[in-house]
């Protein structure tokens, strides 16, 4: 009790001595005719400064209260709502009620500024004050963005802000990696960069700025006025086995260049690939006519681990790159960008799989033992010219693939020795010319490319003996295929402004040709011979597209309304060389795609989006002869052209409020495919599986709920993010020659936390729940449980040292099969500021764990995959800041 009293005292004397007079600012806000204007922002400022003191909103009476505690003798009052001019009046620093009322404004609320300690907004501007989000721990500009509320990163390096992907990541409002930003991000030292901004509603063209709407956002790293200069080098060792990295990655900017050159190599773990993921998103108004790689042949790999690479990921990989960007004038770039991917995978496990049929289970197993090589050359060369009154682009790609893969799968005491070899070609040019010519801007797309792939697959001994030989056992399998594309989509049209309105009709032509071939040989009696009949094919699909389509914008106040109107004429003709058929298929499809947006207030969005789609099948699952995709799987698609037409609907919230720095969206989805085939896939008690498409109209429909929240608190540096999403689907399915629906539930529940509670210590925390349920019309598997927890604690022991301990668990549920799995790592860093020279040591899974458990639920079966992980290693490195 005297503890208690001594604590209240203390209380009261603090507020006692603290002397400020404790006062609130009442209202209510209507517009001029008298309207109660809910939602608007109320900001209490002092009188000789920006800085604010209080704020609140007004609740859906118009009434706000703000209670304020200075020793200002006046403030300023100002009272901000979109489309509506801002109200500012000085006032005493007393208690008191006052009527707002604010006159209806053309302006938008773009120079509205809303400020935090932490976040500015300006109009659709976010700017997050890095020095206020990064703490000691963190080195790269990628580091300090998993903290920001509203932004996330993915494990594969891409960035959503509020759920959805960014479209463009600019370093000084310049586009240098033209959507393979994971090499900057993950090397753009955190102490160079001042601001993120996160541009909302971003028109990447300018000439299309005030006439065209757009509702994706983009990003832009702004760096310190005296930064030109900016990356990283990295050396490092240790055992077992041996181990070695380095990591060398200048970046370099002036006012008319950038430049970024790296090298890098490890065994470590880390996935180099990674950094050549591609987030860009195609523009071509024809679906299906872009540059995809296809992989016609597999080998049968185990599924990924949920956590770093560092803890299964067996790799020797070497990674070159080389981007330059140079601004010759007139706003026009030049942009350049190779890179070289020489690595290998080791993939060591087991994996049990479970298939449902109507009447019965089968149960499958596999020791699984592959090498994979991966050999890429990828290159862009871009010319750009982005004004206010025109705009030019010109991107050349040529990317090369010569991959290959081998390994040995055992089952049932039988060894399967594999082999694939995988070479890939992609050859792309697009072409955007936006010219003014009278009142209107004339826009011409051009986009045309070639893919060519030959892939080949040896097995070894053969497969599927009762159909191929006779029932007889044969030494080998070799399947061989080659897959070309050549397609083109030329577009004309114009863009005029017609009051709230803006129209862009387009009329255009796309064409894309296929051609596809393969055959499957087999070795008898240490005879090859070619598998004649069912077992070839030589196709062709040529499919010409005429269109003609109006993108029609609208936005005045409150609302934002898209819609896009196209109308295609398709056409498709398959030749199939063997068998002499021959198919035609002429179709008109109307594809609506409408979304309406409001903002309700300056912190809450509603949006609602309707759309239909028509989808048609690919070369590669059109082939009447039987291919081996895998050495368990013989497929074949003897049917007619594979139709889809895809109906969805979608409900958007949006919340952001920069000054409480919280984000929030809720999404609710349905959709519904109605398709002309249905697949037979018959199972055998080996586990191996013949597809074959079957003429049956069918439904698939799925239903989905996504939240998100982020929030940050500023007085404990701590970020807060919480996801939830629940999906429901039902399908179709022939399994064994029985039909049958499936159904699939799923429940997935995400906590993150990341705080520096003290100077000297720091913790983030993270926990994934998962719950997947898979049943047919008479049988039901048991619910899959995945829980993956990790925390992280930082001990910053000095200003220029600290101590990291992370511990992750993992465990999943079965039925009655339970599974967990630990993990322990220690590291510790020393850092020499007069060198910028950070010394880290790493013990990685001291525990030895030795093997991962992971299960999932497929259409009509479910998988449990046994991983080898790396054993418990100890690695130094040396990392300089550039």
């Amino acid at each position: 009790m005297k503890k208690t009293k001594f604590l209240v005292l203390l209380v009261l004397l603090m507020f006692g001595l603290k002397g400020f007079s404790q006062n609130k600012i009442t209202g209510t806000v209507k517009d001029t005719a008298g309207n109660i204007l809910a939602g608007a922002v109320v900001t209490i400022k002092s009188e000789h400064s920006n800085a604010i003191l209080s704020y609140g909103t007004a609740d859906i009476d118009g009434h706000f209260s703000v209670a304020i505690s200075t020793d200002a003798l006046n403030l300023v009052i100002s009272v901000l709502h979109l489309g509506y001019k801002t109200f500012d009046k000085k006032i005493t620093n007393t208690s008191q009620n006052i009527s707002i009322t604010l006159e209806e404004s053309i302006e938008a609320l773009k120079e509205v500024v809303v400020t935090s300690y932490n976040i500015e907004k300006k109009g659709d501007t976010l700017s997050y004050s890095v020095s206020a989000f990064k703490d000691q721990k963190d080195r790269t500009i990628a580091d300090v963005l998993k903290k920001m509320p509203g932004i996330e990163v993915l494990s594969n390096g891409q960035i959503l802000y509020m759920g959805n992907a960014i479209e463009k990541y600019y370093i000084e409002g310049m586009d240098l990696l033209e959507g393979r930003y994971n090499l900057a991000n993950d090397n753009i030292s955190a102490d160079d960069v001042s601001k993120v901004q996160i541009l909302e509603n971003h028109q990447p063209i300018k000439v299309l700025d005030s006439l065209v709407f757009s509702d994706k956002t983009s990003l832009n790293i702004k760096l310190k006025n005296n930064v030109s200069v900016t990356g990283s080098a990295e050396i490092g060792g240790g055992f077992s086995p041996v181990l070695f990295k380095t990591n060398i990655t200048p970046l370099v900017f002036t006012k008319r260049s950038q430049a970024l050159v790296s090298y890098q190599y490890n065994n470590t773990g880390n996935d180099l690939s990674r950094s050549n993921n591609d987030f860009s998103t195609s523009d071509n108004l024809t679906t299906g006519f872009d540059a995809v790689r296809k992989n016609i042949l597999s080998l049968r790999q185990l599924s990924q681990p949920p956590f770093l690479g560092a803890r299964w990921l067996d790799n020797n990989d070497h990674l070159a790159n080389i981007n330059y960007l140079y601004r010759i004038k007139n706003a026009t770039d030049l942009k350049i960008n190779l890179s070289y991917l020489n690595g290998s995978r080791m993939d060591h496990g087991s994996r049990n799989t479970t298939y449902i049929t109507q009447n019965d289970t089968i149960n499958y197993g596999e020791n699984i033992d592959n090498i994979l090589f991966l050999n890429s050359l990828n290159s862009k060369f871009t010319i750009e010219r982005n004004q206010s009154k025109s705009y030019l682009l010109n991107t050349f790609v040529a990317n090369t693939f010569w991959d290959s893969q081998r390994g040995t799968i055992i089952n049932d005491n039988l060894d399967v020795s594999q082999q694939l070899s995988n070479p890939y070609l992609l050859l792309t040019n697009k072409l955007k010319i936006i010219k003014p010519i009278g009142k209107q801007l004339i826009t011409f797309d051009s986009s045309s490319g070639y893919t060519d792939t030959e892939q080949e697959l040896t097995v070894l001994p053969g497969q599927f003996e009762e159909i191929l030989n006779d029932g007889q056992d044969y030494e080998s399998n070799r399947q061989g295929t080659r897959l070309s594309t050549f397609f083109t989509e030329n577009t004309v049209g114009f863009t005029k402004k017609l009051g709230a309105f803006t129209i862009s009709p387009k009329a255009g032509l796309a064409y894309k040709h296929q051609k596809l071939t393969s055959d499957l040989q087999k070795t008898f009696d240490g005879n090859q011979t070619q598998i004649d009949g069912d077992y070839q094919n030589d196709l062709q699909l040529a499919n010409p597209n005429l269109f003609i389509t109006n993108h029609l914008n609208f936005k005045k106040d409150r609302w934002t309304i898209v819609l896009k109107s196209p109308l295609y004429l398709r056409y498709f003709k398959t030749d199939h060389k063997i068998s002499s058929q021959q198919q035609t298929l002429r179709r008109l499809n109307f594809e609506p795609d409408l979304t309406i947006t409001k903002k309700l207030s300056p912190y809450w969005e509603a949006s609602v989006r309707g759309n239909i789609e028509n989808r048609y099948g690919e070369i590669d699952n059109l082939f009447d002869g039987y291919m081996l995709k895998n050495y368990l799987s013989l497929v074949r698609y003897n049917s007619t052209l594979g139709e889809q037409t895809n109906y969805a609907s979608s409900l958007s919230i949006k919340y952001r409020n920069a000054l409480k720095a919280l984000f929030a969206t809720a999404t609710f989805g349905l959709t519904k495919n109605e398709n002309n085939l249905l697949y037979n896939s018959s199972i055998a008690d080996n586990g191996s599986l013949i597809i074959e498409s079957i003429e049956r109209d069918n439904e698939v429909t799925a239903q989905s709920v996504n939240f998100n929240v982020s929030k940050y608190f500023s007085k404990t540096k701590t970020t807060l993010t919480l996801n939830s999403r629940f999906s429901f689907s039902e399908r179709p399915q022939i399994v064994n020659g029985t039909f049958g629906s499936f159904k699939s539930t799923d429940q997935r529940y995400d906590v993150d936390v990341k705080s520096e509670i003290a100077k000297w210590f720091g913790i983030g925390a993270s926990s994934r729940l998962t719950v997947a349920r898979l049943q047919s019309t008479n049988d039901q598997f048991s619910a899959i449980k995945n829980l993956e927890s990790s925390i992280a604690t930082f001990f910053y022991l000095s200003d220029h040292q600290f101590l990291n301990i992370d511990a992750e668990h993992y465990y999943n549920n079965i039925g009655t099969s339970k599974n967990n799995n630990y993990f322990l790592n220690f590291s510790y860093q020393f850092t020499v500021n007069k060198y910028n020279l950070d010394t880290k040591i790493a013990w990685n899974n001291v525990l030895n764990t030795k093997n991962y458990i992971s299960a999932f639920n497929g259409q009509f079966f479910s998988s449990e995959n046994f991983y080898k992980l790396r054993p418990s290693q100890f690695l130094i490195t040396f990392k300089f800041s550039l």
